[in-house]
């Protein structure tokens, strides 16, 4: 298990000078081969998602003006605050802002041909089941992961067991990502 603070994790410009990105977590760590990915988006102007084969995302807009994704004949679809969506890497999408504000999206990458990840929000104590891996990002309130505190902007990853996170007071949501990896996967790994 690791926590994070995103208001200390570095952060990559983009090369198209649109945004930046703070890379969360990565598995296996420090690959550009990952088998799933979480990052946090700021998105300062209109452009194109890059295109990542074999790959597929969910984006869950976090902070912001709302962002409408065209992905062409495929799909228009405008984020919504703490509303998952999922499309695939391979797709042409251009990202537009709402009136030119700044936003910040959480990105969940997983290779289509090993795993897939579940975005959630939840507002009271759970407990992950994805025993092979996910993260939290605290929204808002105060949650108790183990023997650790978060609170806005504060989470944690890891790629096995269970977790509970206990809500401490009467309000707080949090954003959630489980990893299920596919049986075909799961096989050849235990072989």
């Amino acid at each position: 298990m690791e926590f994070f603070d995103i208001r200390k994790m570095p952060v990559s410009l983009w090369k198209n000078g649109a945004g930046e990105t703070r890379e969360l977590c990565c598995f296996p760590p420090a690959t550009r081969d990952f088998h799933w990915r979480a990052s946090i988006a700021s998105i300062a102007g209109n452009g194109e998602f890059s295109a990542l084969t074999g790959v597929d995302r969910v984006v869950t807009l976090l902070e912001g003006g709302e962002v409408t994704l065209d992905g062409g004949n495929a799909f228009r679809h405008t984020l919504k605050r703490y509303q998952p969506f999922r499309f695939s890497g391979e797709q042409a999408v251009r990202a537009q802002l709402t009136e030119g504000q700044m936003s910040m999206e959480l990105n969940i990458m997983t290779r289509r041909d090993l795993c897939e990840a579940k975005v959630r929000v939840a507002d009271r104590t759970f407990t992950t089941f994805g025993a092979r891996g996910g993260m939290v990002l605290v929204l808002s309130g105060a949650w108790q992961m183990g023997d650790k505190l978060l609170t806005a902007d504060q989470g944690a990853y890891w790629h096995d067991g269970h977790h509970t996170l206990r809500l401490l007071k009467e309000e707080g949501k949090i954003l959630y990502s489980e990893i299920r990896w596919l049986l075909s996967y799961s096989l050849s790994e235990a072989s």
